[in-house]
């Protein structure tokens, strides 16, 4: 087991009984396979294999000699372990050119396997039985790379600012760790402010691994700056280019990538869409005990990056050309990717409540996901869930684990309409729910931050000193982008199949998942009529690429 200068078990060994999954040693049959795909090199002590930081990286198996592993940490360099003969280096992100998460330098003369980012892709798809042993550990890599506690990227903010909720919300979705510092709770905030020359005006204040500080920045400006966003995108031609990286975008590009096809998805968030905010998704086929839209939406981003799909993330999608055959999609920061098919897949969003100053308290009380992070914010204290559907439902038996008591408040009679029947009876076992019916909040009261809220229950209004409000009402189509390239229902859901009607821009009928205009598809929340569940997405996600195949082949 590798140690730390200290003599304990370091980082390396933080997989416990798993370590030799998180780092296996190859055999030499697996070392042979290996050198098909890439080259012998020597090394020389000191030699640097790769830096923190530095993206399409190669893979490098080690024949003979050592190597070390640091990480940059808000305390100073920090040696995670030493690798020998038969070890590899890298994790998820080498399969898609991310930046490096560490830096590997050589400790005594070495000879290695290089393998290049193209030829590693190429293994993992044609070798199947080494290629799970690599992605289980690239796998396994990244989740311990969340889970340190030692990381480089410094954020400054404050738990009343809604910049600093929403930064914080878009690194922990994207596996990107952090160390926070609070203007408010810790003294370190301050001296670190002044230290980077920033002031309390300038949160959030980001701090990266070289030293750049980011001030306010936009998502975009993090991604850029710690090499999350991908860099050869802007002007690319696809085959299929899928919108939203949620259930159904994720299972489109899995499938598409798999049998071939050159695939782009595009988020301006993170992958996993709505169902990526989910504590716990307990009725997906296949997960008995549940799991959690993030590590759904982690496992299918690993599945993507494997077949060579590119996930574009934070990549906003603004507009689309549907007058060619070849489809041009204008992005944020003036760039652009050409697809010869398009699958829109950028779900719904919450419907916000017709409530003045809403927007005022976002992120200072009022919530739109139910994580660790707004878990304990409200810790012992009480707080309210607006909503009756299954997602309302897994933020409310989420949330009941901190709060002193959680109040469920909806317009209805009941949530039997709405909600799957596990959520309820788990919802009336627990004793610090109530559920209020026939009830709607009517005002939000306070200052820089929300203070107490005004409820109608059931035709008398009273005021409650509860500061957390998280809203979950309905869902509201992401398509204004789309302008008038393809036909809407009456509520902005995208129209598909037979229903698209007279709209319908060809002499053959249309595909099931196919929009008014040939070859642009639309899968999961955002399509008209579909079902609101995450396996339902999945399937259609899957079920639009033959429909593809066939378009494509034209």
């Amino acid at each position: 087991m590798s140690k730390d200068s200290s003599g304990k078990p370091n980082e390396l060994s933080s997989g416990g009984s798993r370590y030799h999954q998180v780092y296996p040693t190859l055999d030499e049959r697996q070392l042979a396979i290996l050198e098909r795909y890439g080259e012998r090199r020597k090394l020389k002590v000191d030699d640097i294999l790769y830096s923190e930081g530095d993206r399409h990286t190669a893979m490098f198996a080690i024949l003979s000699g050592t190597i070390e592993v640091i990480r940059a940490s808000v305390q100073g360099p920090r040696l995670l372990g030493t690798h020998g003969p038969g070890s590899f280096t890298g994790e998820v992100a080498t399969l898609a050119g991310r930046a490096a998460v560490a830096t590997t330098r050589v400790v005594s003369d070495c000879e290695v396997i290089v393998i290049d980012e193209e030829s590693l892709r190429a293994l993992v798809i044609a070798e199947a039985e080494l290629s799970e042993t690599i992605m289980r550990a690239y796998i396994l890599r990244r989740v311990a790379f969340i889970q340190g506690q030692h990381v480089g990227l410094v954020v400054i903010g404050s738990t009343s600012s809604a910049p600093t909720l929403r930064l914080r919300h878009f690194l922990s979705r994207n596996g990107e760790p952090s160390a926070y510092f609070d203007i408010v709770e810790h003294a370190e905030a301050m001296e670190l402010l002044t230290h980077y020359g920033a002031t309390e005006a300038d949160i959030p204040v980001v701090i990266t691994l070289q030293g750049v500080v980011l001030r306010q920045p936009s998502h975009r400006a993090v991604a850029d700056a710690i090499g999350l966003s991908p860099d050869r995108l802007n002007g690319e031609h696809f085959d299929l280019v899928v919108v939203g990286a949620g259930p159904a975008g994720l299972a489109a590009a899995v499938y598409a990538a798999s049998e071939g096809l050159k695939v782009a998805v595009l988020d301006a968030k993170a992958p996993g869409g709505q169902a990526g905010t989910s504590s716990k998704i307990e009725n997906y086929f296949g997960f008995p005990t549940g799991i959690s839209g993030q590590a759904l939406a982690g496992r299918g981003l690993s599945q993507c990056r494997k077949f060579g799909a590119e996930v574009g993330v934070p990549i906003e999608a603004l507009t689309i050309d549907c007058t060619d055959a070849s489809f041009h999609m204008g992005l944020d920061q003036d760039e652009c990717v050409y697809a010869r098919a398009v699958v829109i897949a950028t779900g719904a969003r919450y419907r916000k409540p017709d409530l003045p100053r809403l927007e005022h308290f976002e992120g200072r009380g009022i919530y739109y996901s139910a994580t660790f992070m707004e878990g304990a914010f409200c810790k012992n204290e009480e707080l309210i869930v607006v909503g009756g559907g299954n997602s309302a439902g897994q933020a409310v038996v989420f949330l009941a684990r901190f709060a002193r008591h959680v109040h469920v408040v909806i317009r209805g009679d009941g949530l039997s309409a709405s909600m799957s029947d596990y959520l309820i009876r788990r919802i009336n076992a627990t004793t610090n729910i109530t559920l209020h019916t026939r009830t709607q909040i009517v005002e939000l009261c306070g200052e820089s931050k929300l203070e107490a809220i005004k409820w109608d229950r059931q035709g008398q209004v009273e005021q409650k000193p509860i500061q957390h409000v998280f809203l979950f009402l309905g869902a509201q189509p992401n398509t204004r982008w789309l302008g008038d390239c393809v036909a809407l229902d009456k509520d902005g859901f995208v129209l598909t199949g037979a229903d698209t009607g007279d709209s319908w821009q060809a002499e053959r009928p249309p595909h099931d998942l196919e929009t008014s205009r040939p070859g642009v598809f639309a899968a999961g929340d955002v399509r008209s009529g579909s079902v609101k569940r995450v396996a339902a997405a999945v399937g259609e996600g899957a079920a639009a690429i033959q429909a593809i195949h066939q378009y494509l082949a034209r």
